[in-house]
């Protein structure tokens, strides 16, 4: 039996469509079947990209391509109009776009788009196109020039479906055959890629409990459905609480568009998310993971070592939220990079003219691919730009980051979160460390019972501090923390300090809280359920970071 994707039939699937695709399941197992596809793609180089999909594909490695329209009940066509029509159960008329045109272009984009796959060679497969109508007897002589009767596979063919598909495809190729000599390993790949979604995402999994290697993460049903939902639209925004997985599926959709032969840019507000994104991306030719800021220096050629930002508070804010993008915008037009695909992640936070600058390196501003992820529990800024498509986003609801104690902890600190369901394991309880009788003594505290009793190497734990870590009251406690050592770079041994800010789309498996009590309380709970959600396994909070907590949690 033939490959089917989807495996089942949805329950809202028409029930001549899963007649069709049950009949084709009949097929040998060398063939795919994939019902209702979609992706966007282009016929020729540089033509501006459209939306392609079909009813049901078929796919043989040595036969070819096919695209087929299915047609509910009857099928009309009035030449004198070149107008088509199809009547329902009731006897109605409903008009419709021309399927065989629309089958034909269909094919036309998919070929465009295989060719633009990594592992294309100078060759082109077999795509041939047709119409399935179940409910009719199509007439001998066809409905018109370019719809005759052998492109229609009718009531007849519904006793051997498979068969009759098989040969309408075999016809093609004797009067349309594959061009080159190549064999169908690169398309039938790039097929793969385009349609099989994958079920596991690799990518570099860092400050794990073990040590750094590359893993094998599992993509949760809801994210699949996400991925391919996405397949299908060009422009999408997804929303979703802090430990949803964001950030892997912006990465993994990234990851998939290049493997389409796409050129993308990945970024992102955080700077450090940015370094993560460009290391774990790093494979991926077709993908540029990069920070916002960072991405303007590039593309304006400057460089970060000789550049020396200004340093007064207004100049300064004029500098990165204003005058690097309008550069950028100034300069697109003319040359710099430019994209297919836009995957930006934590757009909650970007500014108006940031999205501008961003569009203009679009080669399709208008009808360009955009997938937009967002959490406006997380904004940090409050003149940023409403996300795109907000109002219509996907939504994920399962945490899969944070254990159940992390995750009904971070409930107390955003209550919406109630609605949403944790799977991760139960793990350890959430400490609430009081800070006595100095910060110092109360952290050495923390990290002797981490440290040295959990015996959780020092890699695997962040202090997260409200404020910068550069004037951090922790970077004062140097004496009273030995043996233990903190620093805000990567120095072997120590425990990392961070701005909770700047951590932001970030996690390690042992996070300790501290130095939201300088914020008033909205400020302080936004700083809280960011910091918390950072943490995998174990979440310390210490005592100047408990404002935002219900009295009875402390």
């Amino acid at each position: 039996m033939a490959r089917v994707i989807p495996s089942e039939m949805s329950g809202l699937t028409p029930p001549s469509h899963r007649r069709v695709v049950a009949a084709l399941r009949e097929l040998p197992d060398d063939w795919l079947v994939v019902y209702a596809p979609r992706w966007v793609g282009r016929a020729r180089p540089h033509e501006p990209l459209q939306d392609g999909g079909c009813d049901v594909l078929l796919a043989h490695p040595l036969l070819g391509l096919l695209g087929l329209s299915i047609i509910d009940g009857g099928l009309m066509y009035e030449p004198s109009g070149r107008h088509w029509t199809r009547l329902d159960g009731l006897g109605q008329r409903i008009d419709l776009p021309d399927p065989f045109e629309q089958s034909r272009l269909a094919m036309g984009l998919l070929v465009g788009k295989l060719a633009e796959h990594p592992a294309a060679v100078p060759s082109r497969p077999v795509a041939a196109h047709g119409v399935v109508a179940p409910d009719i007897l199509a007439p001998s002589q066809g409905f018109a020039a370019h719809a005759p009767s052998e492109l229609v596979l009718d009531r007849r063919s519904m006793d051997n479906l498979a068969q009759a598909a098989k040969t309408l495809l075999e016809r093609h190729a004797a009067r349309h055959p594959a061009v080159g000599n190549a064999s169908s390993r690169w398309w039938w790949r790039a097929v793969e890629d385009l349609f099989l979604m994958p079920r596991q995402a690799r990518v570099l999994l860092r400050d794990r409990i073990a040590e750094e290697q590359a893993q094998m993460v599992a993509l949760s049903p809801q994210q699949l459905g996400v991925l391919d939902m996405l397949a299908r639209v060009r422009q999408q925004a997804v929303y979703g609480p802090a430990g949803t997985g964001k950030t892997l599926l912006a990465m993994h959709k990234a990851r998939l568009l290049a493997r389409q032969g796409m050129t993308v840019l990945l970024t992102c507000y955080n700077k450090a998310l940015g370094h993560h994104l460009r290391a774990t991306l790093a494979d991926e030719p077709r993908v540029q993971a990069i920070h916002f800021h960072e991405l303007c220096y590039e593309i304006l050629g400057i460089d970060p070592g000789n550049q020396s930002p200004p340093t007064e508070r207004e100049a300064a804010r004029r500098y990165w939220d204003e005058e690097l993008a309008q550069r950028v915008l100034a300069v697109s037009g003319r040359h710099g990079p430019s994209f297919d695909a836009l995957v930006v992640d934590e757009s909650q936070d970007f500014l108006p003219l940031w999205w501008r600058a961003l569009d203009s390196l679009l080669i399709d501003p208008h009808r360009g691919i955009r997938y937009l992820f967002f959490d406006d529990a997380q904004r940090l800024r409050s003149d940023a730009a409403p996300v795109q498509g907000a109002d219509t986003a996907l939504v994920l609801t399962t945490n899969w980051r944070n254990t159940q104690r992390i995750h009904a902890h971070m409930c107390q600190v955003q209550p919406d979160l109630q609605v949403h369901h944790c799977v991760a394991p139960l793990g350890v309880p959430v400490e609430i460390e009081p800070i006595r009788p100095t910060l110092g003594k109360a952290l050495r505290r923390v990290l002797g019972r981490i440290l040295g009793d959990g015996g959780v190497q020092p890699a695997d734990v962040v202090i997260l501090t409200g404020q910068s870590p550069n004037r951090s009251a922790v970077l004062e406690q140097d004496a009273d923390l030995r043996p233990y050592r903190v620093t805000t770079g990567d120095e072997p041994g120590a425990v990392r300090l961070r701005g909770v800010q700047s951590f932001k789309g970030m996690e390690a498996p042992v996070v300790i809280l501290t130095g939201l009590d300088h914020y008033p309380p909205e400020k302080a709970r936004l700083l809280h359920y960011i910091g918390a959600s950072r943490a995998v396994n174990h979440l310390v909070v210490m005592g100047d970071a408990t404002a935002a907590l219900p009295r009875e949690a402390v």
